[in-house]
């Protein structure tokens, strides 16, 4: 059963996803006023999981106790109209596998993931999906599960999870952490040419859209989860500095940007009920 959001949207508590603080050396971004740089060596001789930073929007999908939909983004739910253009797919898919998600997330999940159909600073042409999912809070204990609690949970479905760089104990130095941001996953060799080729099919200013856009082959940056007893008990975020710069020159937020589209990896099918494509491979498995 889909719910109308627009009508009962209010009665459902929202668990919106918890803010993530700076490590060392990571430039702020708007939005991040207040916030201090945790020391690196906060993380000495913790078990770590380090993934790739995606530039996304901030998406979550869970069940009422009726088994209603819900599909939420930052700190509300998603309840229709043109703003929502950029989660129409991952309405459209939520739907379409809503019978496995609610066997697996129940009353009980919250399921989080980075939503890329549309660019924001960042341009990808090699997505293998759309919806990254990122995190999985449960609401019974109120604790994130762990990586490996989360791909238990979520295997052999349509669900791609946020590429992992790195599991194990956190490297002693910062800049062993900082060397695993190498080129984005989600790009390839010829991503700006075919940057341009979208921008010309979506008949906009090239000039306009080059300077709204980050133009580095490195990834956004590094997400790093601290992981204790099948549960993640931290979370870090380390941003590269000149792509804080790239969204201070584009001068307007995404969400004030025109709509460009980010491109799947060939092949891909997003509506199977189980992943054509991974990270890992970049292939139909």
């Amino acid at each position: 059963m889909t719910l109308d959001f627009r009508a009962l949207a209010q009665s459902f508590d929202l668990f919106k996803y918890p803010r993530t603080p700076h490590l060392e050396g990571s430039r702020l971004q708007d939005g991040d006023e207040g916030y201090e740089h945790v020391p690196y060596s906060t993380l000495a001789g913790r078990y770590i999981v380090v993934e790739e930073k995606l530039d996304g929007a901030n998406s979550g999908l869970s069940f009422s106790s009726g088994a209603e939909l819900l599909l939420q983004s930052r700190g509300h739910y998603l309840v229709g109209g043109g703003r929502e253009r950029q989660f129409n797919i991952l309405k459209a898919w939520a739907r379409a596998h809503e019978d496995w998600l609610l066997a697996r997330l129940e009353d009980r999940y919250v399921m989080y993931a980075e939503n890329m159909q549309k660019k924001h600073s960042v341009f990808y042409d090699n997505l293998p999906h759309f919806i990254a999912e990122f995190d999985v809070l449960d609401k019974a204990t109120g604790d994130f599960l762990s990586t490996a609690a989360r791909a238990q949970l979520l295997a052999g479905g349509p669900v791609l999870s946020v590429p992992v760089l790195y599991a194990g104990i956190a490297p002693a130095k910062l800049s062993q952490l900082v060397a695993l941001l190498k080129r984005s996953l989600a790009k390839t060799e010829q991503w700006r040419k075919r940057f341009e080729q979208t921008v010309a099919r979506e008949q906009l200013n090239l000039e306009t859209a080059w300077k709204q856009c980050d133009e580095s082959d490195r990834a956004e940056g590094l997400y790093i989860k601290v992981e204790e007893g099948g549960k993640t008990v931290g979370r870090y975020k380390w941003v590269r500095s000149d792509f804080v710069q790239a969204i201070i020159d584009s001068e307007k937020h995404h969400s004030e940007q025109p709509y460009i589209p980010n491109l799947l990896a060939p092949g891909v099918d997003i509506y199977a009920p189980q992943l054509t494509h991974t990270w890992e491979t970049g292939n139909a498995e």
